[in-house]
């Protein structure tokens, strides 16, 4: 048998004192005073604040980026929209086209037509792309 001191349990088994120290209670001694638990604990309440400020940080950049792609891209849809459109709608302006014409391209380049009977067949074409929109193109290409 062995020497070192034996106590008994509530539950009917012995337990050796020198492999676990017990408080004169008979609550297993803590290695820690309440001091050192409150510090560990106010340093793991810091630790993870820090690591969810970080990946708030992360998904905040990721979604800017998001933001900023999508942005360009609704951009160059509403040009390459607006350059559907024939040259003399596009030259009036918007309380013109919607007063006049109803918001109408159809009926507003009809009655342009009929006004200017002579350019008529100029009126109608598609002109070259702007350079304002080549350039937003290409730097919406470049970015990709």
């Amino acid at each position: 048998m062995s020497t070192a001191a034996t106590t008994p349990r509530p539950d009917g088994a012995e337990h050796d004192e020198h492999l676990s120290p017990r408080s004169p209670g008979g609550r297993p001694a803590r290695a820690h005073n309440k001091h050192t638990i409150r510090q560990l604990a106010e340093e793991q309440r810091q630790a993870m604040i820090e690591n969810f400020d970080l990946e708030v940080e992360d998904k905040i950049r990721a979604m800017m980026a998001q933001l900023e792609a999508d942005r360009m891209d609704l951009q160059l849809r509403a040009d390459c929209e607006i350059e559907l459109l024939p040259r003399c709608v596009r030259d009036m302006t918007l309380k013109t086209f919607m007063r006049e014409y109803g918001g109408d391209v159809s009926a507003a380049v009809r009655g342009v037509l009929s006004l200017d009977s002579e350019g008529a067949g100029a009126a109608v074409l598609l002109p070259e792309t702007p350079l304002v929109i080549r350039a937003r193109r290409k730097a919406a290409a470049g970015k990709k």
